[in-house]
């Protein structure tokens, strides 16, 4: 906080025997400021400001501020960590400067599938396939089939996953040790929906290797034809 320029004249009139109300009437300065700095005469003597410990902010300058902006605006991904050690400033410096200053926020990445030129040309492709397929058939007249590899066995997470053991049990290797699998329990899913319904699902056992007559006997022979035909009422359809 700023020093009051006030300081002389407040010693000057408090030594003459003013009381703090006069004195701040007569200054037209607040009594409040008058009576810190009466307390500082009586405790140390005179009113002279005693010198602060350490020194005034001087990191979060401008320039700071431009050059964090501009390797932000390179590198999103950017540690502040590294960045910090890179300016040779605190990391707590960069990261108030990125809060209240830049006025960023931390966000997790969100996955997704990578496409390629050829898979999108390849997309392109089936829409207008199918797009014309619907100009002579209807929705309801699709079935849409899709499988899926669902883990059953799902790795340990080291960081939240947590033991409730005695100090005994928590010596013995075996209670702590967590086991991981280069292939760990799965099982394939497959399942088809359609306009007015869906298909029961098909589990398929993990030794067995899927291949198109594997598929063609267990998914469309033994499960897909018989709903179809007692849905569709032998009437054609379109298997996507």
């Amino acid at each position: 906080m700023k020093s009051s320029p006030h300081r002389p004249s407040i010693e000057l009139l408090f030594k003459r025997g003013l009381g703090s109300a006069e004195i701040a009437r007569r200054l037209q300065i607040s009594s409040s400021t008058v009576r810190n700095v009466v307390a500082a005469i009586k405790k140390r003597g005179d009113a002279s400001e005693v010198k602060k410990s350490g020194r005034p902010r001087s990191v979060i300058t401008r320039n700071t501020r431009a050059i964090i902006k501009k390797r932000i605006i390179r590198n999103d991904g950017l540690s502040l960590n590294r960045m910090a050690s890179q300016l040779g400033i605190a990391r707590s410096t960069v990261q108030s400067i990125v809060k209240n200053d830049l006025k960023l926020k931390s966000y997790k990445l969100r996955r997704g599938q990578y496409l390629s030129d050829k898979s999108k040309a390849m997309r392109l492709e089936k829409c207008r396939k199918l797009l014309q397929h619907f100009q002579v058939r209807r929705v309801s007249d699709v079935i849409w089939t899709d499988e899926k590899i669902f883990t059953i066995e799902p790795l340990p997470n080291r960081q939240n996953q947590r033991q409730l053991l005695s100090k005994d049990d928590s010596m013995s290797p075996k209670r702590r040790l967590a086991h991981n699998r280069l292939f760990p329990k799965s099982v394939m899913v497959w399942a088809g929906i359609t306009a007015t319904g869906k298909t029961p699902l098909v589990f398929i056992e993990r030794n067995v290797k899927i291949n198109s007559e594997v598929y063609q006997k267990i998914v469309l022979m033994d499960n897909l034809l018989p709903w179809v035909t007692q849905h569709f009422a032998g009437g054609p359809f379109i298997l996507q």
